[in-house]
């Protein structure tokens, strides 16, 4: 009976006095005072502001800095080359945040995309082509990573001259 009395008493001094006091102390911690609202920039809302883009306007130059393609207005082909070569900026400062870990993740992808290859090659050799389907799924990932990435340096390029004569066919 006493025990049970303790522990209730415990328990409630835990919570009217420990859990205030700790959570005081974890909400004084500089990490909170990071998390402030449209603390970061929000380079979608400041292109579309700059460029005075309509939500129309603002999903084609998406889609030209996205797929690479050119467009025939100069406003919209200022927006491309303009939110293209923001993109780019923010990947050198991000690549340039952890160089090590570059260094080693890039040379661990490669050996894995040629141990995935090298695994093809044997099922071909041992198994014949019907045992390959879950080596090329391993290898699916590889592939729009460097199909992508080129696609905001194509955008500049096609959209920071003249337009081309010939018009872009749209989907």
């Amino acid at each position: 009976m006493i025990t049970t009395v303790v522990v209730a008493w415990v328990a409630l001094a835990f919570l009217l006095v420990a859990l205030p006091l700790a959570a005081w102390w974890l909400g004084g911690r500089r990490f909170w005072s990071r998390l402030t609202p449209g603390g970061e920039p929000d380079l979608y809302r400041e292109l579309v502001r700059r460029h005075s883009l309509s939500p129309g306007e603002a999903a084609e130059v998406e889609s030209a800095v996205s797929w690479g393609r050119e467009l025939q207005d100069p406003r919209l082909r200022a927006a491309v080359v303009d939110w293209a070569r923001s993109l780019q900026a923010d990947a050198r400062e991000r690549s340039g945040q952890h160089p090590r870990i570059r260094r080693v993740l890039v040379p661990l992808a490669v050996a894995a995309g040629l141990l995935v290859v090298a695994g093809v090659v044997h099922e071909v050799r041992q198994e014949g082509w019907s045992a390959v389907t879950d080596h090329v799924w391993a290898l699916l990932w590889l592939v729009p990573m460097a199909w992508l990435s080129p696609r905001p340096g194509r955008a500049i390029k096609r959209n920071s001259g003249p337009p081309s004569t010939v018009r872009a066919s749209r989907p």
